[in-house]
C-alpha cells in the first residue's frame, strides 16, 4: 500500500454537464487499483465549495496530504477563495479541469487525464506557485477576493449570461462540445451589448474611454473557453492586464474577432487597449453585466481594485 500519499477529492459533479463526475469516476479506479488513501467531498450548492475549501485550509495536514479540485473553472475559484480565506492560505491543491471553458487549465497546460496528474504527485509533491488576480470591491475593502481567470464587465459577461441561461449549452454539453455556445453566443453579444464609458488608473497613470464595450482584466490569454483575448498574457510572470475594447461599426467588429481567432493581430487595431501592471483600478459608473471566473455578478456599476497575487498549484 502507498503510505505516503492520502488524497482529499473535492468535486462538483455537475461541472460539464456531468463530465466532472466520469473523471471522479475514472480517478476513484485508479486510487483503488494502486492503493492510495482517498476521501471525497461534494459540493451541491454554490459556494459550497469555498467553504469545504477553507476548512481543509485550515486543518493541519501530514506530508503526503494533497486536496485535488475536480470541476471548471468557477469550482476552480470557489477553491482558490477558500484556500486563500483559510488559516493556512499558501496550502497548495491540484486541479482537475472537468468545466465547459476549462480557460485557466489551457493556460496553465494542465490535462483532465487523472493518470497524468497522479504521476505527478508520486514523483514530487513540491507545488508550483502561479499568479492569480485580486480585487477589493469599493466600499468593501476589508474583504479580498480572487480570480484565476478574469474578471470581466461588458461583452464577454454578456455572452457568459447569454451562454448560462442557453438550453443549447447543455445539448452540446452532452456531446462534449459545450464550449461552442460561447461562440455562438458572440453573434448575439455583439447586438446586445451596449457602450459604457470607464476610468483605468495605474500608479501615477490614467485612460479614460467613453465607448468601451468589454473592459476585462485577466490573469492569462484566454476567455469564453479558448478565445485568445490577449496572447502575450501569462499566469506566471506576476502582472495582471486590462484590456479595454471599444464598439465601432458591425462590420468592423466581426473583422476584429476574425483577427482574433485567427492569428491574434487584433491587438494592433486602433479601438482595442491594454493596460499591463501589478496594480489597476477600474471604474464603470453605468449598470452592466460583469463575470468573475465564469461565474455571473449582479448587473451593477463596479469600482474595483485589482491586483496580483499568487497560489501554490501541483502543475502536470
Amino acid at each position: 500500500m502507498n503510505k505516503k500519499l492520502r488524497l482529499h477529492l473535492l468535486v462538483n459533479e455537475t461541472a460539464g454537464n456531468g463530465r466532472a463526475k466520469k473523471i471522479l469516476y475514472q480517478l476513484v479506479l485508479l486510487l483503488i487499483n494502486e492503493n492510495i488513501d482517498f476521501d471525497i467531498k461534494k459540493s451541491t450548492y454554490a459556494g459550497q465549495t469555498i467553504k469545504l475549501a477553507q476548512e481543509y485550509g485550515s486543518n493541519i495536514h501530514n506530508e503526503g496530504e494533497v486536496l485535488i479540485v475536480i470541476g471548471g473553472d468557477g469550482s476552480l475559484n470557489e477553491a482558490l477563495n477558500g484556500i486563500k480565506r483559510s488559516s493556512n492560505p499558501e496550502t497548495p491543491f491540484a486541479y482537475l479541469p472537468a468545466g465547459t471553458g476549462n480557460d485557466f487549465a489551457r493556460a496553465a497546460k494542465l490535462s483532465s487525464d487523472p493518470k497524468l496528474l497522479l504521476l505527478r504527485l508520486k514523483k514530487s509533491l513540491i507545488p508550483d506557485k502561479v499568479d492569480c488576480g485580486s480585487f477589493q470591491i469599493d466600499g468593501h475593502l476589508n474583504q479580498l477576493y480572487y480570480f484565476a481567470n478574469s474578471f470581466g464587465i461588458g461583452f464577454d459577461a454578456c455572452v457568459n449570461h447569454l451562454s448560462n441561461i442557453s438550453e443549447l449549452k447543455k445539448i452540446l454539453n452532452k456531446l462534449d462540445k459545450g464550449k461552442l455556445v460561447y461562440g455562438l453566443n458572440i453573434l448575439f453579444g455583439l447586438r446586445k451589448q451596449d457602450t459604457f464609458n470607464v476610468e483605468i488608473k495605474s500608479g501615477h497613470q490614467q485612460w479614460y474611454y467613453q465607448k468601451a464595450f468589454l473592459v476585462t482584466t485577466t490573469n492569462h490569454p484566454y476567455l469564453g473557453g479558448g478565445i485568445p483575448l490577449l496572447p502575450s498574457a501569462r499566469i506566471d510572470n506576476h502582472k495582471i492586464d486590462t484590456v479595454v475594447v471599444e464598439k465601432f461599426g458591425l462590420n468592423k467588429l466581426v473583422k476584429l474577432f476574425i483577427n482574433l481567432l485567427k492569428d491574434g493581430s487584433h491587438i494592433h487595431d486602433p479601438q482595442f487597449h491594454y493596460i499591463e501592471a501589478e496594480e489597476i483600478t477600474v471604474t464603470v459608473n453605468k449598470k452592466e453585466f460583469a463575470q468573475v471566473d465564469g461565474e455571473e455578478v449582479k448587473l451593477n456599476s463596479f469600482k474595483l481594485e485589482f491586483a496580483v497575487k499568487q497560489f501554490n498549484l501541483f502543475r502536470y
